[in-house]
C-alpha cells in the first residue's frame, strides 16, 4: 500500500525561502535518481501567505519512507531547510491515499517568481 507524507510548515519571516526551494530541488533530484519508489513529490506555496508551504510525497510503501528518512540526502535537506522554518508550525502526518488521479500532472521546474 502506498504511503503519503504531507509536510505543512511556515518559513520564519526572516527565513530564506529561496534556500528552502534550492534544498527542495536538490532533494527532488535525489528522489529522481536514487529512489524510484517515490511516486510524487509535490511542493506548494500558499497564495494567501507566501510563508506557508506544503510538501506532499507519495511513496510505494513504508519501507521506502524508512530508507529516505535514514538517508544522507534527508540529513542534508533538513540541515538546509530547518533553520529557515518556524518549528512550532511544522506538522508531518503520514496518510493513506484513498483516491488519486494523476492524469495531466506535469513536472514543474522551480522558479524564483513563484512566491
Amino acid at each position: 500500500m502506498t504511503t503519503t507524507i504531507v509536510n505543512d510548515y511556515f518559513f520564519k519571516p526572516d527565513g530564506d525561502i529561496e534556500e528552502g526551494k534550492a534544498a527542495a530541488a536538490e532533494l527532488v533530484e535525489y528522489f529522481k535518481n536514487e529512489v524510484p519508489q517515490v511516486q510524487l513529490s509535490l511542493w506548494l506555496a500558499s497564495q494567501e501567505n507566501p510563508l506557508h508551504h506544503y510538501h506532499i510525497t507519495v511513496f510505494d510503501n513504508a519501507e521506502a519512507v524508512d530508507r529516505i528518512k535514514q538517508s544522507q540526502a534527508i540529513e542534508k535537506f533538513v540541515a538546509r531547510l530547518f533553520p529557515h522554518i518556524d518549528h512550532s508550525t511544522y506538522i508531518s502526518p503520514v496518510c493513506d491515499v484513498w483516491l488519486a488521479d494523476g492524469h495531466g500532472i506535469k513536472p514543474v521546474a522551480i522558479s524564483g517568481d513563484q512566491g
